[in-house]
């Protein structure tokens, strides 16, 4: 690329200095436009996951997502987390997230990191399953809530035993069976699940 001085080599500091800057700036340059494309695949991709979770989360409210979340209880929990954002909001924020991250290991394609390309693409195929796992809890929620005013009407009519109780303990029963599916879904501890499961059904 350069002509080496006369006399068989690098003669002083100066132009040790000056070979290696020249060197260093041509590697910068060659690199700059897989640069500027990385950064332009994070801008927009930054841009479209926001306007995707935007679009999701008004949609959710909309539909009503929001106040049948209210009703099975799942707002409440989540407040008491200390969020301040609603159910709508948290499920848009992880959907937002998930979109970017897509973005994320494109401009790592770019750039030409495979090994935070591999990362990114390990945390990509588990999101899914994080979704899934929160879809169990709040399927789990609804469901508990519908056989619990089941239990507690019946035991009303009945006029045997504490209706409130008993359906309180059909509530509880049915989200633990929800939270143990979506750890199961997860992948965590399986042989705990396993156990806690089978210790439930007796």
């Amino acid at each position: 690329m350069f002509q080496t001085p006369p006399g068989g080599g690098i003669r002083d500091t100066s132009e040790a200095i000056y070979y290696s800057f020249t060197d260093a700036l041509l590697r910068f340059v060659s690199f700059l436009p897989a640069l500027i494309g990385a950064a332009i695949i994070l801008i927009v991709g930054w841009f479209v996951s926001g306007l995707l979770a935007g679009l999701i989360e008004r949609a959710l409210k909309a539909v009503g997502f929001e106040s049948a979340v209210e009703r099975s209880g799942i707002g409440e929990f989540i407040r008491r987390s200390g969020t301040r954002m609603t159910t709508s909001g948290v499920i848009a924020t992880l959907i937002k997230y998930f979109i970017f991250l897509i973005f994320v290991q494109a401009a790592a394609n770019v750039l030409g990191i495979p090994q935070l390309t591999e990362i990114i693409n390990r945390i990509i195929l588990f999101i899914p399953n994080v979704i899934v796992a929160m879809a169990i809890i709040v399927v789990g929620s609804f469901i508990a809530q519908f056989l619990s005013g089941l239990v507690r009407s019946s035991v009303s009519e009945l006029g045997v035993g504490s209706p409130d109780l008993l359906a309180k303990l059909t509530q509880y029963i049915v989200i633990g069976f929800a939270v143990i599916a979506a750890i199961d879904q997860l992948g965590i501890a399986a042989t705990v699940v396993n156990t806690l499961l089978i210790g439930l059904i007796g």
